[in-house]
C-alpha cells in the first residue's frame, strides 16, 4: 500500500534541534513580560507614592493656613508679671535648630479652635524617633497633668520655619514678648527626603488675631 507508507513516512516529531530552539524562544518571552511586569509595577509604586506625599502636603498646608486664620493675640497688659502664665505666652514663637543638610525648627502659636472653649497651645515639631511631622494642641488653662492631642502629620526629615519682621526680612527666630510685635509672615518648608529633596514651601501672610 504506497499511500499508507508515504503518509507514515510525512508524520513524525520534533527534533532535539526544534525543541530547543522553541524552549529558548519561550524562556526569552517569559523574560521580557517578567521585566514589563516589574518595571509597571515599580511605576505604579512611584505614582503612589507621589500622590501620598501630595495628599500629605495638601493636608499639612490645610491646617497651617487654619490655625493661621484662627490666630489668639494677648490683651494689651498681659504680659505683665502679675498676669497668669497662660497669658504670657506670645501668639507666636519659634526656635531654630539647623543641623546641616536639615532643621528641626519647631512652631507655637496661640489658637482658638473650633469646637474648644478656650486657647488653645498649638505646637508643630518633628518627632525624630520616626521622623513623623507632629501636631500638638492643648488648652492654655489645661490641668497639669493633662496630654495635649496629638496628629500625626506625615513623614519629615526637616521642617524650616522663618518670621517676616517689620524690616521685610526673614528671621529664623521669633521671640518678641514684651510688647509682642506680629511678624508680617511665615514660611515653612518641610521636606519628606532626608538629602532635602521632595520639599514643600508655604508662606502664610498674618493677620491680627482675636484677643484672649
Amino acid at each position: 500500500m504506497p499511500y499508507c507508507r508515504r503518509r507514515a513516512e510525512t508524520i513524525r516529531g520534533f527534533t532535539l534541534i526544534e525543541v530547543l530552539m522553541a524552549l529558548t524562544i519561550f524562556s526569552l518571552i517569559v523574560v521580557i513580560a517578567y521585566g514589563a511586569l516589574a518595571t509597571s509595577g515599580d511605576g505604579f509604586r512611584m505614582l503612589k507614592d507621589v500622590r501620598d506625599k501630595l495628599e500629605q502636603s495638601g493636608w499639612i498646608g490645610r491646617q497651617l493656613r487654619a490655625d493661621m486664620d484662627a490666630l489668639a493675640w494677648p490683651q494689651a497688659g498681659s504680659f505683665s508679671a502679675a498676669a497668669p502664665v497662660y497669658v504670657r505666652k506670645p501668639p507666636v514663637a519659634m526656635t531654630h535648630d539647623n543641623r546641616g543638610s536639615s532643621e528641626f525648627d519647631q512652631l507655637w502659636l496661640l489658637v482658638a479652635e473650633p469646637g474648644q472653649a478656650g486657647i488653645s497651645e498649638v505646637h508643630y515639631y518633628i518627632d525624630e524617633s520616626k521622623y513623623h511631622l507632629i501636631r500638638e494642641s492643648r488648652l492654655l488653662w489645661a490641668r497639669n497633668g493633662v496630654e495635649p492631642v496629638r496628629w500625626d502629620m506625615g513623614e519629615a526629615h526637616s521642617c524650616a520655619v522663618e518670621a517676616m519682621g517689620l524690616d521685610g526680612q526673614w528671621q529664623p527666630e521669633w521671640k518678641s514678648i514684651n510688647p509682642f510685635v506680629w511678624p508680617k509672615a511665615l514660611r515653612i518648608r518641610i521636606s519628606t527626603q532626608v538629602d532635602g529633596s521632595n520639599s514643600r514651601e508655604w508662606l502664610l501672610p498674618l493677620l491680627y488675631g482675636r484677643p484672649l
